[in-house]
């Protein structure tokens, strides 16, 4: 059998301060093809990092990061491919060495540490064993792809998370929530209003495709609203448990439930069961029209305000499991 070009790009930031920072180095030297490594520092960069690959065609792309890194990877990727539409896609394998890995976690990408993964799988490459995978699509959101589409609470949440630039993590994620938490008392305590830190609502008009939008009126007030082709939102919760049930299609949960309902629920939340005053569909795109420009978060990166966003289904790419 031919040797398989394998292509590597590593984000050089993933991982910061925790003990995957710098491993990017350390999976290139492993998985890539001589002369196969690229390290783009920024988004021009990583652009044209994408007309590289579309032209090299490598069999199999290797991206080390975290949720982000692959978002931006393949979003470049993918529009390349749709510019360039008789190139065949690679083989994707995601070694997972950012702070938030809930791709690599949905797949059964972190049984392993980084390191023993990448060699696993360069063993099987080298050897021309098989290689196990499994196929999914990504969202196409507007112009670009991901994995896990937020806004009103994901991106409440992510705000505060990321106040800190120099603590990632879990730790920091619940530091987060315990402040959230002793303010949703003091305001009970203290009969005030709560500051609504995480649960600030959005007001939105969800349009499915057979015309029906969640109850009740048009920019109803929404706590949260979530879209994904993948089941994890962060640190084992598996809030979207229908996001790969059907081919084709991902999954829409939208809810009004307060902070106090959210954390009532939040048991059924993690292991992914039906919640109360919480809409679910699973479909193959929708539209959301904010009653005002509205950020949102795609795979832990904030987007600029909009008043529309667009979410279908995009193509089937290969990850490579094992």
């Amino acid at each position: 059998m031919e040797e398989k070009k394998v292509a590597v790009v590593t984000n050089p930031n993933a991982g910061k301060n925790t003990p995957r920072a710098g491993l990017g180095k350390v999976i290139a030297s492993i998985l890539a093809t001589p002369r196969w490594t690229y390290n783009p520092e920024t988004l021009g960069a990583l652009e044209e990092t994408a007309k590289q690959l579309s032209s090299a065609r490598p069999d199999i792309l290797v991206i080390a990061g975290g949720d982000g890194s692959v978002h931006q990877t393949l979003s470049k990727v993918l529009l390349e491919h749709e510019r360039t539409p008789g190139t065949p896609l690679p083989q994707i394998l995601v070694i997972p060495i950012g702070t938030m890995n809930n791709l690599a976690t949905t797949i059964g990408l972190t049984r392993h540490p980084a390191v023993k993964l990448a060699e696993f799988v360069a063993a099987k490459i080298h050897e021309n064993r098989p290689l196990d995978v499994t196929h999914l699509s990504p969202l196409k959101i507007n112009d670009e792809y991901g994995f896990l589409y937020g806004t009103g609470l994901p991106v409440n949440f992510l705000q505060k998370y990321y106040e800190d630039r120099e603590k990632r993590g879990a730790k920091r994620a619940l530091k987060v929530i315990l402040a959230t938490l002793g303010n949703e008392i003091a305001a009970l305590v203290t009969f005030r209003k709560s500051k609504q830190i995480l649960t600030r609502p959005v007001h939105a008009k969800i349009t499915l495709p057979d015309g029906n939008e969640p109850p009740v009126a048009p920019f109803m007030t929404h706590t949260g609203i979530l879209c994904a082709s993948i089941d994890q939102v962060g640190l084992g919760c598996r809030a979207m448990p229908d996001a790969r049930s059907k081919p084709g299609c991902f999954m829409l949960r939208s809810t009004h439930l307060s902070f106090w309902g959210l954390a009532m629920s939040l048991g059924a939340l993690w292991v992914g069961l039906p919640l109360p005053a919480t809409f679910d569909a699973v479909v193959p795109h929708l539209t959301i029209d904010y009653q005002e420009p509205t950020i949102a978060t795609v795979d832990g990166d904030m987007k600029p305000p909009r008043t529309c966003d667009i979410i279908t289904c995009g193509p089937t790419v290969s990850f490579i499991t094992g």
